[in-house]
Formats: structure tokens, C-alpha cells, sequence
């Protein structure tokens, strides 16, 4: 269980009215609010429809956590489920209400769920970890230790938001993965930065590459780097990367894409659970409606 669940599993407390087994409880939608101070501005409407969707046909199928507020209760993590359920038109969903927690308390369960998700791009998830840092006053170390990854990770992912705002971009799209950005940040004029990135993407170099055309823009006399198809031990090319990031948004499931010569390969899909493995064929492969 990630960093999130534990610290929810601390929490809860099992009890409400209406409690089910396994401590959740039944409320009407209307009692429940958002929490204003919620890291996560923006939904993507078109995952909402996706999920409001899910929750027609399935119901929800996991509770949303909250706590006790005048006149109801406001959301701690689960804004989207619940945003979804009312566009579905639910009079009322499961909660887990939990007692005694307060704004800081929310605030970092709801980043570090955000930054749980799988669906994040690199940028993201080092505007997450800023935001942890900044908001909730974390060190990179208990950044790390919350999200269960290594401080060296965290702090490679703050290094991005330094990069240059196309590198940035190139890197959110797919046509360069975050070995590549890490390795232009090495170039500090803005102009030498567009030219190698150009090169990158035009070239399709490899990481290694990329870190030679950087050292070669530094000493003109170095020998030049001759294009070529990125190297085996750099990984997935970026076109492989972006259709895996393209799956994982439409089915919610891990996903790994192995291309060989000619195109022949393997695409594998990865779920959790029963409900995730359901959700997923209904999406690929839904039963005919008997008329």
C-alpha cells in the first residue's frame, strides 16, 4: 500500500451512521462541498464524463474520504468521484468519515494523492513536490518518504521546472522523455537550448546523445553527433512512451508497449484489482445489448 493509504488507514476512524464493513458510511450528495483549499484546480472534462459514465453503470465503487463541517461534510480526497457522481445524478454515495483532521492535514493527503495518480506527466508530479514543499513545509526527504520514492527521484523532478518553457512542452507531449529534459538543462542560453532541442526531436536522438550534442554545443571542437535510432539501454523511444501515456488515460491501467523491427511487438495491460480489470474490458470489449 502507497504512502497516501497508510496515512488515510491512520485516519479513519470506521464509524457513522449507516456504516457498512468496511467503515464506510452513506450520505446525500448535496451534504458533501469540496474543499476550497484543494491543490487541484482543473478536472479534465472529458475523464469526468469517462468516469460519471463508470459510475452510472457501476456505481462508485470506492468511498470518498471526508470530515465532519457545518451542515455536512467537506471533501478530504475523492473531489473527482464526487464531482462525477452528481454529474451522474446520485442522490447520495459512499463516504469514509473521518474525525479530527485539519487544513494542513488535508491539504497534504489531497497533494500527495494527486501525485499517486498514474496518469501524471514528470512536470506535474515536480509541481506536486513543489507544492508539498512550499505549502506544507516538507523537505525533499519527506517528500520522498510521503510518496514512497527516493530523494534523488524528487529532486530530478524539481530540476524541471527550471527548464526552458519548450523544453517543458516537448517533454509534456511525448517527443522527449524527462532523460532527455534533464540533459538540456545543462544549457543555460535560451537559443543553444531551442537548437539542441530541435536537434533532439528532429534527429531522434537518444539521452546519451543528447548529453554528447550538450557537451559538443560547450566545445565546438568536440566531434559531432551523428543522428541514429536511440540506443536499447535509453529505453522507449518517445512516440512508444506518448501511446503508453495515451492508453493509460483512456483505460486508468498500466500499460507497456514493447516495439521490435518491422513493427512487430507486444502491448501489455496491467490492472490491480477486479474492479479495475471489469472496468477495463467494459471499455475494450463491452457486452451486446439484448434487445
Amino acid at each position: 500500500m502507497g504512502a497516501l493509504g497508510r496515512g488515510l488507514d491512520s485516519l479513519i476512524s470506521g464509524g457513522g451512521a449507516q456504516s457498512s464493513g468496511t467503515g464506510s458510511s452513506v450520505v446525500a450528495i448535496t451534504k458533501i462541498r469540496p474543499n476550497p483549499n484543494q491543490p487541484r484546480k482543473t478536472f479534465d472534462s472529458e475523464h469526468l464524463e469517462e468516469l460519471r459514465d463508470s459510475i452510472r453503470q457501476h456505481g462508485v465503487l470506492q468511498p470518498i474520504c471526508v470530515r465532519p463541517a457545518e451542515g455536512g461534510y467537506e471533501i478530504v480526497s475523492g473531489e473527482r468521484r464526487w464531482r462525477a457522481s452528481r454529474q451522474a445524478g446520485l442522490a447520495e454515495m459512499p463516504v469514509v468519515i473521518l474525525d479530527g483532521v485539519d487544513d494542513d492535514r488535508i491539504l497534504e493527503l489531497a497533494l500527495v494523492e494527486n501525485l499517486q495518480r498514474q496518469d501524471l506527466d514528470p512536470l506535474e508530479k515536480a509541481r506536486g513536490f513543489q507544492e508539498l514543499m512550499e505549502r506544507v513545509g516538507l523537505t525533499q526527504e519527506q517528500v520522498a518518504q510521503r510518496v514512497g520514492l527516493r530523494r534523488s527521484t524528487v529532486a530530478n523532478h524539481l530540476r524541471l521546472l527550471d527548464l526552458a518553457e519548450d523544453v517543458q512542452e516537448a517533454m509534456v507531449s511525448g517527443l522527449i522523455t524527462m532523460g532527455h529534459a534533464r540533459a538540456l538543462a545543462g544549457v543555460k542560453d535560451p537559443k543553444k537550448v531551442q537548437k539542441a532541442l530541435a536537434a533532439v526531436v528532429r534527429d531522434d536522438l537518444s539521452v546519451r546523445q543528447t548529453e554528447q550534442l550538450i557537451k559538443q554545443s560547450a566545445s565546438p571542437s568536440a566531434a559531432p553527433v551523428a543522428p541514429s535510432k536511440p540506443a536499447k539501454d535509453d529505453g522507449p523511444a518517445p512516440w512508444v512512451r506518448d501511446i503508453e501515456r495515451r492508453i493509460i488515460e483512456a483505460l486508468g491501467v498500466q500499460v507497456e508497449l514493447r516495439n521490435g523491427s518491422g513493427y512487430r511487438g507486444q502491448l501489455t495491460l496491467k490492472y490491480a484489482d477486479r474492479d479495475q480489470l471489469e472496468a477495463m474490458i467494459e471499455r475494450l470489449a463491452p457486452k451486446a445489448e439484448i434487445e
